[in-house]
């Protein structure tokens, strides 16, 4: 039996990209027994929530979205510019951040 104060190990996981923790609630990481229980949660996860693990490196959505965004391109809206400011769909950058 464990009483008072025991340290233990844990996994959490953090975005190789950007330095994010995953967290489900926003604030803390999930602690999971092992690398590999961590790697089959996120792989089950990953559709819903956006975070990648390639085998080699985890990436949140943000860096997924910027990673994209470099190699093909922003995606910004046709409408007309009076109407809205244009906005990458993809990664969220604003236009005239991209044209600076």
């Amino acid at each position: 039996m464990r009483t008072g104060f025991v340290m233990e190990c844990h996994v959490v996981i953090y975005c190789d990209g950007c330095g994010d923790l995953y967290s489900e609630n926003g604030s803390e990481g999930i602690c999971f027994n092992s690398v590999h229980q961590a790697v089959g949660y996120l792989n089950a996860r990953s559709a819903g929530v956006g975070w990648l693990y390639d085998g080699d490196k985890v990436l949140c959505d943000g860096c997924i979205a910027v990673t994209r965004c470099t190699e093909q391109g922003h995606s910004f809206p046709t409408f007309p510019k009076s109407l809205r400011s244009h906005t990458c769909t993809v990664c969220g950058i604003h236009e005239s951040e991209v044209l600076s």
